[in-house]
């Protein structure tokens, strides 16, 4: 069974409360980040009904696994639209009332206004096109980070649904398929084609996770996410203060992810809170000259502009 709406909302509190208590600069995060969750946990709620018919695993999956062609599911799936619109707007909102401001708020008239096709941009987001999104960002002239990130916060809940039906609940996916996802060697998200967000230890596993759709994969080696290579160009550095806090880093591409030590794997909507818990990670890496590549594009579907009066 999966963790219940409180005990998602109860971890989700003890792990501000000690964030804050360290890092105080990020108590307005912590608290835009506990209305965004709460919206998560609707629209996670939701996603069975909205997506009721869809199938995302194509009839050659095991063989897309074995290929390690990813993404391996069919993402451009049916589903309510119209549904999902308020949550996005709802987002717009909440940023824009949580620091965001006038940026968010022309996000928010864009949708609005038809500037940009909500369904399309959903679907879009869905299948991962950033750099459709973005361009129709930047002609409207407003911010092409919101916009993907207000899609994205919309659509992730449907993904997780959609990755755990396809490729991990024994009730709707074969053990083949299972382990194969389980077992997925490349550094992308088989499921949904995205670089993961960080990698979390458990079980003596290192196990790497997708904050989009929640997949939760363990190669069999440590080795660099984005270029494979291990060895002495791939290195992992932990934290004195926060040993259970780790970077990965790698000096043949440049790339890095953070590391955490954990009890057990995070459940989906946690993602984001371990994320942020982590943020100084990222400030340190980037200071030290290293990035995290840009998400492998994939082929667009869907104009984001209004249809032609």
């Amino acid at each position: 069974m999966p963790p219940s709406d409180d005990y998602i909302l109860n971890c989700a509190d003890q792990q501000w409360h000690r964030l804050v208590e360290k890092q105080p600069d990020l108590a307005a995060a912590t608290d835009l980040q506990r209305i965004i969750l709460t919206r998560t946990l609707e629209l996670s709620n939701e996603a069975p009904e909205m997506l009721k018919g869809s199938v995302t695993a194509p009839p050659g999956l095991l063989d897309r696994l074995a290929s390690r062609e990813a993404p391996v599911l069919n993402l451009a799936v049916e589903f309510e639209i119209d549904r999902v619109v308020p949550h996005l707007l709802g987002f717009c909102n909440d940023f824009a009332a949580g620091g965001a401001g006038e940026p968010a708020r022309n996000v928010h008239n864009a949708l609005r206004q038809g500037d940009i096709e909500a369904g399309s941009l959903l679907h879009g987001s869905l299948l991962r096109q950033q750099a459709s999104i973005r361009t129709r960002a930047n002609h409207l002239g407003i911010s092409p980070d919101l916009v993907w990130l207000f899609a994205e916060l919309s659509v992730a809940p449907l993904a997780n649904h959609l990755q755990h039906s396809a490729l991990v609940s024994p009730l709707t996916s074969s053990p083949a398929a299972i382990h194969a996802a389980k077992n997925w060697p490349l550094g992308h998200c088989a499921a949904c084609g995205s670089w993961p967000a960080f990698a979390e230890t458990h079980s003596q596993e290192r196990h790497l996770r997708c904050s989009f759709c929640g997949a939760d994969w363990t190669p069999a080696t440590n080795r660099c996410v984005y270029c494979n290579k291990n060895g002495e160009a791939f290195l992992r550095a932990a934290d004195p203060k926060q040993p259970c806090h780790q970077l990965e880093f790698c000096r043949a591409c440049g790339g890095y992810l953070k590391h955490a030590e954990v009890t057990r794997a995070t459940p989906f909507a946690l993602l984001p809170v371990l994320d942020l818990e982590m943020t100084y990670l990222d400030i340190h890496a980037v200071e030290q000259g290293y990035g995290r590549p840009s998400m492998p594009e994939r082929l667009a579907s869907a104009s984001l502009c209004p249809p032609e009066a």
